[in-house]
This record gives structure tokens, sequence and C-alpha cells, in this order.
């Protein structure tokens, strides 16, 4: 139960109430009096103390507590914040044959944000760049256009980007990082538990939901369903080929977002482990509802996101079904009384080993 702190008003009239009855025969202290003002004086000291001890109780537990204290709470347990991470991707440069490009050269994106290259690269070679400011402002979407800061003769000062620029991750906010607090204080320290994996996978940057089966695939092989932030032009589903980190010797060797995530995790797996990070597949379900081919746009709209948040809540890649009457609740709470008919689908949804659920084509008839 939260602490209740009383408002200054409330204390002040309960002090001048006390004086009132037991000091002055039942006379109000005026205004401009003494008593009233040793009066106001006193409440506003009480109301502090009683905004400290407020402070307190919600710093005193990792299920209330806030910034620095939330972190306090979470060093105990080996669980730290995520720190912000730079967008990153790959450029062609095009222009005259053999002419260089130096490293650190900066590039301007159309909404203002900057990136420089990682090294020296000749025109018609891939380079990487990488954000100069970190976090998510540095996520672009593909073909848009970056233009050189400073020209340079003989290579062209614009580039239209076809490759997403991605992985830019902001700070992990109070309520995010405490939910992976509270986990790490409710799972038994074992060394080899499934929330542990979980736990480990999402202390990754940009990693914001992890997945791990009941059983390893075969002997000391374990499985870990990963995804990214859901708001990136892939819909957090990773970019790469699932297998394991680069010092992994036993398996083959990850690539892309999962080599990332693989080579973060490899200082804490059990000893004779070997973790396969893996991306969930895309399982695009299409729909056909009756009733609201007259619904305006937005509602359309809303409908498809009611599914999609849906699918995101209930949908894991360890093989789930999602009932036709959850999906049609969904609906429901959006459209109100307008009488419908999800007529495609007609059972529930069924997901294979590995298959996370997204919205398809949706037809309003």
């Amino acid at each position: 139960m939260a602490f209740l702190s009383p408002t200054y008003q409330d204390i002040l009239q309960t002090n001048i109430n006390e004086v009132t009855y037991t000091l002055t025969n039942g006379q109000v202290p005026l205004a401009n009096s003494v008593i009233r003002t040793v009066m106001q004086a006193n409440s506003k000291v009480q109301w502090l103390q009683y905004a400290f001890l407020q402070k307190v109780a919600l710093q005193a537990t990792p299920a209330t507590s806030t910034g620095i204290y939330l972190d306090y709470w979470g060093s105990l347990k080996g669980i730290t914040r995520k720190a912000s991470s730079t967008a990153t991707s790959q450029v062609t440069f095009t222009g005259t044959s053999g002419v260089s490009i130096p490293a650190s050269s900066v590039l301007i994106a159309q909404n203002g944000e900057t990136y420089t290259t990682d090294n020296l690269v000749l025109v018609g070679s891939s380079v990487g760049i990488t954000a100069v400011s970190a976090g998510t402002e540095g996520n672009q979407l593909s073909n848009i256009t970056l233009t050189l800061q400073t020209p340079i003769a003989g290579v062209d000062s614009t580039i239209v980007l076809t490759n997403a620029i991605t992985n830019g991750s902001d700070v992990e906010t109070d309520d995010l990082y405490r939910v992976r607090v509270l986990q790490a204080y409710s799972t038994q320290a074992t060394g080899d538990s499934r929330q542990e994996h979980i736990n480990w996978a999402l202390a990754v940057p940009s990693v914001t939901a992890a997945w791990v089966p009941s059983a390893p695939l075969v002997g000391t092989q374990c499985v870990i369903y990963v995804m990214l932030d859901r708001t990136n032009s892939f819909l957090g589903y990773p970019q790469g080929t699932d297998g394991t980190a680069t010092a992994e010797t036993r398996y083959t060797t990850a690539t892309g977002d999962q080599l990332s995530v693989a080579n973060a995790m490899y200082d804490e797996k059990p000893y004779t482990e070997i973790q396969i990070i893996t991306a969930p597949v895309r399982n695009d379900i299409g729909f056909e509802i009756s009733g609201l081919a007259s619904a305006s746009a937005a509602v359309q709209a809303s409908v498809k996101t009611a599914i999609q948040t849906l699918f995101h809540a209930q949908g894991t890649p360890l093989g789930t079904d999602i009932t036709i009457a959850a999906i049609s609740e969904a609906i429901s709470q959006t459209v109100g009384g307008t009488d419908f008919t999800i007529t495609s689908p007609t059972t529930d949804i069924k997901l294979n080993i590995g298959d996370l659920p997204e919205v398809g084509t949706v037809t309003f008839s």
C-alpha cells in the first residue's frame, strides 16, 4: 500500500483546529496573528517531513523505486540499466572511380541527424556509418537521402540509403528496467534456469523480448528466441542468421543481429552450454471481416491495430494458440456496438514452434 502524505493545507488546518479548540477557547486565530504565523511555519516543516517519508517509502522497494535508487536495487542482483546505443548501417558512395572518402566524413540526413563514416573507403565500395548521437533518433528508414557535409571532389554529395539505419536505442526507462530487476529478484539463482537465460538476453541493448523453450534442443544446445525494438523498420525481427557467438566453436556462428546478441551473452552462459540465438519467423495472418465495410478508414485502421496488439501480447515462438474469441473481443473494444463477423479465419490460430503472428491483409466486407 502506498504511503499517503497529507497536503500542506490539510496539515495547516489540523494545527489551526488544535489551537482553536485547546488554546483559544474556540476563537479562530486571525490571519495576521503571531499564532497563525507560527502554525503556518510549523505546518510547512511537517509537510516537508511527510514528503521526505513519502520518497523514502517509494525508494524502499524495487517495485516502486525510481532513477538512481532503482539502479542501486538492480546492482544488488547484477542487473544494470541498458545504456543508449548508436544506430548503424552501410552506404556506398558514387562518383569517380578510385577517389577516396576519408574516415569520419560527415553525412547529414533529411531530418538533420548526422552520421560519420567508420573508416576510409573508395568510391564504389561499401562502408559502415554510425550515428553521431546515440538513441532511436538515429534510426532511419531506407530510401532517404544522405548528404556530405563537406563536398569531396570526384564524389557525389548525395547518397540514397538502400539499407535502413537501425539498432539505435535510448537509455532504458525506469518502467522497462524495473521489469528486469523484479524478474531478477523473483528468480532463484541456479545458474541455468530458463528465466535467467531470458534475463541475460533482455540485458542486451536493443533486445526487448526473449523466450526459451522448456527443454534444450539436444544435449547442451539451448535455443533462445529474441526480438528487437518493435518500432524499427523490421518490426523488431532480427536481421541475420541464427547461430552462436564468435568464440563458440561447436556450432555454426551467427551473423548480423543474432551474432551481436550471442556475443553479448557468451560470457554469462553456463560452461558446457551451446547458446543458439534464433530469430522468430514472421507469420502473416490475413483476415476477412464482414459488417465493417462502411466503417471509416480510421476505424478500420484501429481494428488492424487492435489485432496486432493482441498478437504481440499473446504470440510467442514457443507454439501458442490465439483464439478467435480473443480476437473478436479486441475488435469489439474498438468498434463498440457495431455488429461484425470474422469470416476468415474461422478457427483458432495455432502457431508453429518458432513462429510469431503478424497481421496480414485485412479485407472488410
